[in-house]
Parts: structure tokens; C-alpha cells; sequence
């Protein structure tokens, strides 16, 4: 019996002994929002360019082989216009294969397209970018797939930020920069567009079936930025606010100490950034922002925020913090005033690199204000620390409130910190997860 004998009999045997399970996974995948973009029968919906022959349909699959090619999704979903986004296909790779999942792009009869990312399918292709990978942006060695396996590859975009899943592991964690620039590739960025499978040579062969798409909402975060009680270099920080892709916030700079919690009827914002040192609340403000909380409204407190509302127990509670801004006696026990020091360039390690707000980052430095002596509840989820000797070492951690997501990020006091990369992305990622957006 010929190679490709052995091979049509494998692929045949594969797709008749998981058609139950398709069936079921298709029906589930409808359900939790997911759209089909292959029928399993026909090339509907789809363009192929150049050699149109590289592409064909067989026993519910898209087989691709033959010359370069690419099929474009051009169907109904989105009119095939896509921004936020998330995609999965199931996919099977033969030795030697290369292929690519390409995403924001468009239509071009001839060469690789020139629009949009491609999302790498190679596990032993002579190319040392494997599966998964951005293109020339974000390199995935070794594969997390093997040929002859289906496995699952799951991309998600939203606004800047890229995640891609082989089988339910992250292997790309990508936030585009704001000033991307690929030299030769100008179109090789994140904006709107469909998607291609691409064929890239006569001797690669690979599957692809249960091609799918949840289009996400692309409205903004909105994001209440609460300042006041301390002083802070505003142009810089709101500069910050305003790089945030995805993210909408309003200034509220609180003149009354607490006045935002004043009225909550028809509350506007998901999440609520404090960046105050305001100390006033009422009890009224105090029962209504624990409401807001209730609701899960985010919250995500930066810096200096730690020390607002001394005179209230339950703000520890909440953000999962005591900083004491004089000598203080409790239960017997003396807490000292804590202590600051300014202008301080120290390493920032990352605990967690699994968690949504910090896996993109590594360890990094920054210039900033340090705080010593504040107490941190033993039931934070801790992101990042610090063993600078002015600093606790505790310095960014996760919490729940109620039903709400709650982030404490120690940094933030100039504009050495705001225009740091590393801490930018630390702020963005906090609002987003706060909101929910993050897996």
C-alpha cells in the first residue's frame, strides 16, 4: 500500500471515530457564543489565491497542499471583518509541514500577505519558527504540537494585546507596542481584517476542521481616574491613561474628598481607578462604594492610593493594606509611622507569570518612590515584589472584594514611572482584568 494510501486511510479512520465528539463540541461552541466559518463540506465563504488546486475539501477537513496559496475567509460572519476577536481551529500537521493562521488581513491575489499577523503551523519544518509563534514578531521554539496530532489553535486579539493557545497553553502573550514598525512590513500590525490559511509548498500537507470565531465587543473600558489629597505630575499621568488601547476614563479629581460615591444611581464606570490620598468619606459614600464593589465594578488602587481614608477599617479591607501615615496603637500594638524615600531605582521581580496581569512582563526596574512599614493581608494573591531595602516586599498583588476584582500596584510616583513600559502595561493590564476581559 502507497504512502498517501496509508495516509487518506488514517485521516478517514480519525474523522469517523471523532464525528461524535465534533458534533457535540460544534453544538456546545454555538452556545458559548461561537461562530462556524467551515461547513465541513465545501470552500463557502472562502478565496483562495494564486493556485486555488492547493486547497480542497475531504471527510469534513480543509486539506491544504500544493503550491503557495492562501484561502481567505470572505463569508456572512462580521462580513468578514474582524477586530476583537477570538478563533480557534482544530489542526493536524504532516512531517514537514508549514502553514500559518493569518489574522487583520486581506484579500491579495499573489505573495504573502502583506496585511495583518500570521500565527505560525510548523512542529518540524526546517523553519525554526514553530507553532503557535507571531511571524517575525513573537518566536515559539520548541513546538507545542506534534505532526500527526490534532491539536487545537486558539488566538485571541483584543484592541492591543494578543494571546495564542495551543491546546490550551499560552504560548504567545504579545501587547503590540504603540509605535510598531516592522521594516519591509508596514501592514504587519493589529487593526480589522479576516482570516487566511495559508499553503506554503508543495511538500507540506495539513488539516484543518472545526474552524470557528466569537467576535468580542470592541467598546472601551470605562475607567473613572479618582485623583486628590496629594500632589502629582498630571500632563504625564494622564498622558499614561491616554496610550491605553481599549480603555475610555474620565478624570474625576475629587474636590469634596469622597464626592464620586456621593450618588451612584446610573454609575457610568467599570472600573474605578484611586489614585487619591483624599481622607473624608461618610457613611453613605462608604456604603455605597462597598456596593459598587458588590456589583463587581473593578478596582485597581495605585501608590500613594494606600494611604487614603486612615479613619475608615473596611478601606483595608478592600484593598488589602494599612498604611499608617502617623504613630498608631492597635490591639495593643504600636504600629510606626511608615517611611518613603524618593527618587529610588530598584529591581522589580514578577512572582506570578501565569497570572493574567503579569505574564506578559518580565523582571524589570524601575525608578520610583519606595514605602516601608504598611501591613499587607495574608490573603493577597502576590504578582510582583521588590527586596529593596526602603520597600516592603510586597508590592502588587490581586484581591476579591465582594464580587469585585481588586489590584494594588505600590508604583506610580512620577513620570519615570509612568513612562516606564513595563509599568504602563502592569496599569493597563490591571483595568482589564478588573474588568473581566482577561482569561
Amino acid at each position: 500500500m502507497s504512502g498517501k494510501s496509508v495516509l487518506s486511510l488514517f485521516c478517514l479512520c480519525f474523522v469517523l471515530l471523532a464525528s461524535p465528539t465534533i458534533a457535540q463540541k460544534a453544538n456546545s461552541s454555538q452556545q458559548q457564543g461561537w461562530v462556524s466559518l467551515f461547513d465541513g463540506k465545501s470552500l463557502a465563504g472562502w478565496k483562495a489565491s494564486e493556485h486555488e488546486d492547493t486547497f480542497s475539501v475531504k471527510d469534513g477537513m480543509i486539506v491544504v497542499q500544493g503550491k503557495r496559496s492562501h484561502l481567505f475567509y470572505v463569508g456572512e460572519v462580521e462580513n468578514a471583518d474582524f477586530k476583537d476577536f477570538e478563533f480557534k481551529a482544530d489542526v493536524m500537521t504532516m512531517p514537514g509541514a508549514n502553514s500559518g493562521i493569518y489574522f487583520h488581513t486581506e484579500y491579495q491575489q499573489t505573495g504573502w500577505p502583506a496585511k495583518g499577523y500570521e500565527s505560525q503551523v510548523n512542529n518540524t519544518h526546517s523553519d525554526s519558527q514553530k507553532t503557535g509563534g507571531l511571524y517575525a514578531t513573537v518566536k515559539v521554539n520548541p513546538s507545542p504540537a506534534q505532526d500527526k496530532q490534532w491539536f487545537t489553535q486558539h488566538i485571541i486579539v483584543r484592541g492591543k494585546h494578543v494571546i495564542v493557545k495551543i491546546d490550551g497553553k499560552t504560548v504567545v502573550d504579545y501587547i503590540e507596542p504603540e509605535d510598531v514598525n516592522f521594516p519591509g512590513w508596514p501592514g504587519r500590525k493589529l487593526s480589522n481584517g479576516t482570516f487566511a490559511l495559508q499553503g506554503h509548498d508543495p511538500g507540506s500537507i495539513v488539516y484543518y476542521k472545526n474552524i470557528m470565531v466569537k467576535p468580542l465587543p470592541s467598546e472601551r473600558i470605562k475607567v473613572a481616574v479618582v485623583t486628590g489629597g496629594h500632589n502629582f505630575e498630571q500632563k504625564p499621568f494622564l498622558e499614561m491613561f491616554n496610550s491605553f488601547d481599549g480603555i475610555r476614563y474620565v478624570h474625576v479629581a475629587l474636590k469634596d474628598d469622597s464626592e464620586i460615591f456621593e450618588d451612584i444611581d446610573d454609575w457610568p464606570y467599570d472600573v474605578i481607578v484611586l489614585y487619591n490620598m483624599t481622607q473624608k468619606i461618610s457613611p453613605k459614600r462608604r456604603k455605597n462604594f462597598v456596593s459598587l464593589l458588590d456589583k463587581g465594578v473593578g478596582l485597581v488602587a495605585l501608590h500613594h492610593s494606600i494611604a487614603a481614608f486612615q479613619e475608615w477599617p473596611e478601606y483595608r479591607k478592600i484593598i488589602g493594606a494599612r498604611y499608617f501615615l502617623s504613630d498608631v496603637v492597635e490591639n495593643g500594638i504600636t504600629y510606626k509611622r511608615c517611611t518613603y524615600k524618593h527618587d529610588v531605582t530598584f529591581a522589580v521581580k514578577v512572582e506570578d507569570k501565569n497570572h493574567p496581569i503579569t505574564r506578559a512582563l518580565d523582571d524589570f526596574t524601575i525608578n520610583d518612590e519606595t514605602y516601608k512599614g504598611y501591613l499587607v493581608d495574608r490573603d493577597n494573591l502576590l504578582l510582583l515584589s521588590t527586596d529593596e531595602p526602603s520597600n516592603n516586599e510586597s508590592i502588587c498583588w490581586t484581591r476579591k472584594y465582594g464580587n469585585s476584582k481588586v489590584v494594588y500596584i505600590q508604583a506610580g510616583h512620577g513620570s519615570k514611572a509612568y513612562k516606564n513600559e513595563n509599568y504602563r502595561t502592569l496599569v493597563a493590564n490591571a483595568i482589564k482584568w478588573s474588568d473581566g476581559r482577561f482569561d
